[in-house]
C-alpha cells in the first residue's frame, strides 16, 4: 500500500549525472515541468535497488511487522509484502529551495499481502480471524511533504539531509479486502464480514489504512536518507 507512501520519489528529485545510478535529465528544482517526467523515468531504476549505494529493493516491499489496536480492533499483519510502487504515477512536484520544503503528489495500484491476526470490531461489526490477507488498493492517492536541511557530506559538497515527513493518503477508486480464516473458518460470518468490508471500503480504508501506510514510508524514509547522503546536489540537480 504506500504507501505509496513513501518517500522515495524525492530522492529521485532531478535525476543523475551518473548514469549508473538514474540515468535521466538534471532539472533545477524547483522545474516543476522537468522534474516530474525525470522523477517519473528515475522511479523504476531506484525501486530496483541500488545495491552499491546501499538501497535496498523496494517493489516488492518487505514491511516490518506491524500491530496496532485502533477504535476497538487490534490487528497485527506478519510477513507483509507490499507490490505496486513502480507503476506509481508522478502528478506534481513543487520544490521551494527558501523554506527548505518541497512535495511530490502521485497515485498507483498497489497490493498488500501477509499474515493477519485480527480481534474486535470493525465499525459496528465484531471480528476476529488468524490467517492470509489479500489487499488491493485501486488508484491510492499520496502526497509527500518534506522538510530537509543542505548539510556538508563527506566529500566536502553540500547534501539533501531529510528531516521530516508528512503526508495524507486516500484511496479514490476502491479497496478489495480478501482474508482466510475469518471466524475460525465459518463461511456464513465470513462472507458476511467480507461483504461488509467491501461494501465500506473507503471509511475502513481511511481509518485503518494509516498504521501499514507509516510503516511502508519508514522503511523507505530510510533508503531515502541513504542516497542523499551518498549523492551530492550538484551530482543529481542543475545548480
Amino acid at each position: 500500500m504506500v504507501l505509496k507512501i513513501a518517500l522515495y520519489l524525492a530522492l529521485c528529485l532531478a535525476g543523475s549525472a551518473k548514469t549508473a545510478v538514474l540515468p535521466v535529465e538534471k532539472c533545477h528544482l524547483e522545474d516543476s515541468k522537468c522534474m516530474i517526467p525525470a522523477i517519473q523515468k528515475a522511479l523504476p531504476v531506484f525501486l530496483d535497488g541500488l545495491p552499491d549505494l546501499g538501497i535496498n529493493v523496494m517493489d516488492v516491499l518487505e514491511m516490518d511487522d506491524i500491530k496496532f489496536d485502533i477504535s476497538g480492533l487490534q490487528f497485527s499483519l506478519t510477513e507483509g509484502k507490499l507490490k505496486g510502487l513502480k507503476s506509481s504515477i508522478i502528478d506534481d512536484v513543487k520544490w521551494d529551495l527558501k523554506s527548505k520544503k518541497f512535495e511530490i503528489h502521485y497515485h498507483a495500484d498497489c497490493t498488500v499481502k501477509g499474515h493477519y491476526t485480527a480481534a474486535g470490531r470493525i465499525l459496528v461489526l465484531p471480528i476476529t480471524g488468524d490467517g492470509d490477507m489479500k489487499l488491493k488498493l485501486k488508484n491510492l492517492n499520496i502526497k509527500l511533504y518534506i522538510s530537509y536541511e543542505v548539510e556538508k557530506g563527506a566529500d566536502g559538497k553540500d547534501h539533501i539531509a531529510p528531516k521530516k515527513l508528512d503526508y495524507d493518503f486516500e484511496v479514490v477508486d476502491n479497496a478489495q479486502f480478501s482474508l482466510t480464516n475469518l471466524f475460525n473458518g465459518n463461511k456464513e460470518l465470513s462472507d458476511t464480514m467480507l461483504k461488509f468490508l467491501n461494501e465500506n471500503w473507503k471509511q475502513i480504508s481511511l481509518e485503518f489504512g494509516k498504521p501499514l501506510m507509516d510503516v511502508a514510508a519508514k522503511s523507505i524514509f530510510k533508503n531515502v536518507i541513504t542516497f542523499f547522503a551518498k549523492e551530492a546536489i550538484e551530482d543529481i540537480a542543475e545548480v
